[in-house]
């Protein structure tokens, strides 16, 4: 079980990653698949980003930006799911169960 330090910081370097992934790559990357079986960690609990079988590039020139702003919105409601688990210390689906009793 990891101390609330930690948890925060491994929150915060896949928010760190996607990030990275989202601003700073050319062009952007969607990863499209966040979720624990996804992210790695180092000797440090530093989070990294794996498995692109489903990353899109993001084109700026693209016409179907619905498509993109989509998945997009998905990204980050699967980062959200992962980061409250993360903080929580529970599985997604532990958390659905202690929501709903």
């Amino acid at each position: 079980m990891f101390e609330w330090t930690a948890r925060i910081n491994l929150v915060k370097s896949v928010a760190d990653a996607l990030s990275y992934m989202h601003h700073d790559c050319l062009p952007p990357i969607v990863h499209r698949d966040i979720s624990s079986k996804n992210i790695l960690l180092d000797l440090e609990h530093v989070a990294y980003i794996s498995d692109f079988g489903t990353a899109r590039i993001l084109k700026s020139d693209s016409s179907n930006w619905t498509y993109i702003c989509r998945h997009i919105w998905i990204h980050y409601s699967s980062f959200g799911v992962l980061a409250l688990a993360v903080i929580m210390g529970r599985r997604p689906g532990d958390l659905l169960i202690f929501v709903l009793s």
